[in-house]
């Protein structure tokens, strides 16, 4: 029986379906509604096992009606409850939830008929009633599409930006010359036909991979007790699991740990919690704080993985007296939030879980040792939930978000998150349509998910970060859009990058040489606060490859490791030693009287990609507002806080006109029999092109700063493409291309030559890639950019008494590595009445 199941194909899984007990198409089903008491609180784990009859404990049983999700919610007027629902006859876990506090979400996969007991478990406090709700939402079983990994061809910049407007899942995992992309099916694939891509299949069936993957974690968790990390863990966490972890970390630890719930609920109204560890932890001083996330994109399972192992890492490196591990425990602030999307994310990972089940063979869903026709219908079926990328939000702001689509209980349209932070939002890599995988949202921060670290950042002085992915063994950092140039910090970037990658074997380069992409993560972090942060894209097997694979990235033993290299983890140890190092960011110190509060303030416009009606660029309404409290003994205090100027305006744009641009020119085809179409952008052979000669004047009194080279045609039925070159003695094509432009589905192309492009002749090739129709070029030139002069910002620093009346205010400016000394005894002091 098992091993008739690995050769079903799709169309077998078709037919199969129609075995299925239950609707064939999605409708929540209400299956319980009731109020339930424990009458004692007991401290364990409520999702470890079946604790019928136990203390502390109520239980329910349903049935399903349909195959599908089984969603269990609690609600409780107060204290600590968690949730679980379990195989009534194997015991096997179908899902859980264990948030601080008394509202919980387990949301998991069943069978038409399966048995579940709902467990409802009272962890702390006094309220001994909680009301649990248990709905059933059935899967399409009857159009079970085949999720594929492809490899496209991109030659160049256009071709890349050209591949991720197509709206198709383009993944972090890229190379020279080529992007990967998740098909969700045969329209997608036919996207790249229509517009002349070229791929290779990487993985034709990525439910087939995960199968073997998940079989491969349940071996490797069967022949040991314990692994490597930190935590010993031997398998992928579900969600539940990280809030476990975190609440038992904060239980054992309360002198290094405190937890923390960001403000705002995701759609399906699940929290977003993390950790914040150091010693004295409950503490409002000036220490810097170092930030590890993971899960912005709900299928990159690792993320999340190597954040919560740092949090471990710590924690048992601090208690076994690592010197270099104490040093930060007690220097610097770390918080963890591990899972920023926990909606996707449990989605994901709950699809996967239905190849974990059973006795390592196959999917077992019942625990019996078979696979029934309808268990493997239901995995096939929730396959793409795996593979979800995005939020779960809607289409509309009015209709709030599900993870599942209503008409076929498969994953929703959503926003991805890492598209939807305000640095330079709306711009390149980032699609307006809300069915396109890299949705960017109605608006910069509109998810609960990136207003909740916006609202972290900005309230704290986060001096350095990590935001971790999958996949494609990078270390990236800002700018994400190539035509924001250098940071003003990119020597002590760029070194810092370095330094990460040396040890876990990565690539260190700019995020724009992966794909433009706008709306990320530390494209905001950084020009807003000017503290570094990173993306990690962790190794090259996949987005949740198996789980000894993030074992050995994490610990630098996988085949592309350098030999001496200490993997993600030395590499978290330099970016939290970076974090810690004032040269680094910026501090504030001196004397104040004990026990007021100090705070630093500023607020200002941040810039999208976006244009208002009258050509200004469109922008939003930035607030950094931290805050700590003086406690030292004589008032004395340290604050590490990030430079008081932006990166954004700390560098001169632009310039003064040197003199006029010149005259347009102009210059056309030799006829549409000059050339014979060739499909070929890389190496298009003679006969193919044609060449043209123009010139960027120079000189005393001329300023061409830019050179806008543009061809037209009649419609976009035909398909020119340009490269221009230098032009040699001879006035022939030398060396590569300077600009290009090859778009497709469009009736012209047009690349920009500067800033400041050297004067004298250059040559347009313009390429006939599928063309019927004549063209006609220009060469327009313009002069630079209007100088905007580098400013100078200020914190406006304020004294306050611990119950917020303001003493006193001043405007303080510091730069990187600057230390400013002030002494507010007298600006802090109560004034007389």
């Amino acid at each position: 029986m098992l091993g008739v199941t690995v050769r079903f194909r799709s169309a077998t899984v078709a037919a199969l379906a129609a075995l299925l007990t239950g609707a064939s198409t999605a409708s929540a089903e209400s299956l319980l509604t009731a109020d339930v008491t424990a009458r004692e609180a007991v401290d364990r784990s409520c999702t470890h096992r079946n604790l019928s009859d136990a203390a502390g404990v109520a239980q329910r049983t349903v049935t399903m009606p349909v195959a599908g999700s089984v969603t269990a919610r609690l609600s409780a007027a107060g204290g600590d409850w968690d949730v679980a629902i379990f195989n009534a006859d194997g015991g096997r876990v179908v899902a859980g939830s264990a948030y601080r506090g008394s509202e919980e979400v387990a949301s998991g996969f069943a069978v038409a008929e399966e048995r579940l007991v709902v467990q409802a478990c009272r962890v702390s406090g006094d309220a001994g009633t909680a009301r649990i709700t248990v709905d059933a939402t059935a899967i399409d079983t009857t159009n079970v599409s085949k999720t594929s990994l492809v490899r496209v061809s991109t030659p160049n910049a256009d071709r890349k930006r050209e591949l991720v407007d197509l709206g198709l899942d383009v993944t972090e995992h890229g190379g020279p010359g080529y992007l990967e992309v998740v098909l969700h099916g045969p329209d997608d694939a036919q996207k790249l036909v229509d517009n002349a891509f070229v791929y290779t299949l990487e993985v034709p069936d990525l439910a087939v991979q995960a199968r073997n993957d998940r079989q491969a974690d349940l071996a490797f968790a069967s022949s040991t007790d314990r692994s490597d990390l930190p935590s010993g863990r031997t398998t992928y966490r579900r969600l539940y699991d990280y809030s476990e972890n975190l609440k038992q970390l904060a239980r054992e630890h309360p002198d290094l740990v405190k937890p923390i719930t960001l403000g705002h609920e995701t759609y399906e109204r699940r929290p977003v919690e993390g950790i914040e560890i150091a010693t004295n932890p409950h503490a409002r001083d000036g220490r810097p704080v170092f930030l590890q996330m993971g899960v912005h994109h709900a299928r990159e399972w690792p993320s999340s993985e190597h954040a919560i192992e740092w949090a471990y890492e710590l924690i048992v490196g601090y208690r076994s007296g690592d010197p270099r591990i104490k040093e930060l425990v007690e220097n610097t602030r770390t918080i963890v939030v591990p899972v920023v999307n926990p909606d996707g994310f449990n989605q994901s990972r709950e699809a996967g879980q239905l190849y974990m089940n059973g006795d390592g063979q196959g999917t077992d869903l019942d625990g019996s040792g078979d696979i029934s026709t309808a268990e493997f219908v239901l995995a096939a079926a929730a396959a793409p939930n795996e593979y979800k990328r995005k939020n779960c939000r809607f289409l509309t702001d009015a209709e709030g978000g599900s993870c599942l689509q209503p008409d076929t209980g498969i994953i929703g349209p959503g926003v991805d998150p890492n598209r939807n932070y305000g640095g330079f939002w709306g711009g390149p890599g980032a699609s307006a349509a809300p069915s396109n995988q890299t949705y960017r949202g109605p608006g910069p921060f509109s998810e609960p998910e990136t207003q909740n670290i916006r609202e972290l950042v900005s309230s704290r002085q986060v001096t350095a970060l990590i935001t971790n992915h999958t996949f494609s063994n990078l270390v990236l950092r800002p700018p994400g859009i190539a035509v924001q140039g250098p940071t003003p910090d990119e020597p002590a970037y760029k070194a810092l990058g370095d330094a990460m990658a040396a040890e876990n074997g990565y690539t260190s380069q700019f995020s724009y040489e992966l794909y433009d992409t706008t709306g990320t993560t530390e494209d905001w972090t950084y020009y807003a606060t000017g503290g570094f942060g990173f993306t990690f894209e962790i190794g090259d097997l996949g987005f949740h490859p198996p789980f000894a694979e993030t074992i050995a990235e994490y610990h630098g033993t996988t085949e592309d490791a350098p030999e001496n290299g200490g993997g993600n983890r030395k590499a978290y140890l330099l970016v939290q030693e970076a974090a810690a190092d004032p040269s680094k960011h910026a501090v504030i110190a001196g004397r104040a009287p004990d026990g007021s509060v100090l705070r630093v303030k500023k607020t200002f416009e941040s810039p999208t990609s976006q244009k208002n009606t009258d050509g200004t660029t469109r922008t939003f309404t930035d607030t950094l507002d931290t805050t700590m409290q003086v406690t030292a003994d004589k008032g004395a205090f340290e604050w590490h806080v990030n430079p008081s100027t932006r990166p954004l305006v700390q560098k001169e744009s632009g310039r003064e006109p040197a003199g006029e641009p010149s005259e347009p020119q102009a210059f056309a085809s030799n006829g549409v029999s000059a050339t014979v179409p060739c499909a070929n952008y890389d190496a298009p052979p003679a006969g193919c092109y044609e060449d043209h000669r123009i010139t960027v004047p120079g000189g005393e009194g001329v300023d061409n700063a830019k050179a806008t080279v543009r061809i037209e045609w009649a419609t976009p039925t035909s398909d020119w493409d340009m490269k221009i070159f230098r032009a040699d003695a001879s006035g022939n094509a030398t060396g590569d291309p300077v600009a290009q432009s090859g778009q497709g589905t469009t009736n012209f192309e047009e690349a920009v030559l500067g800033p400041d492009p050297a004067p004298g002749d250059y040559v347009v090739r313009v390429i006939n890639y599928a063309a019927v129709e004549p063209w006609t070029g220009t060469v327009t030139f313009a002069g630079p950019d209007a100088l905007e002069p580098a400013l100078k910002e200020a914190w406006t620093l304020t004294c306050e008494t611990p119950q917020g009346v303001v003493r006193s205010a001043r405007q303080v400016y510091v730069d990187r590595g600057e230390r400013v000394s002030l002494d507010l005894r007298n600006d802090c002091r109560a004034k007389r009445e």
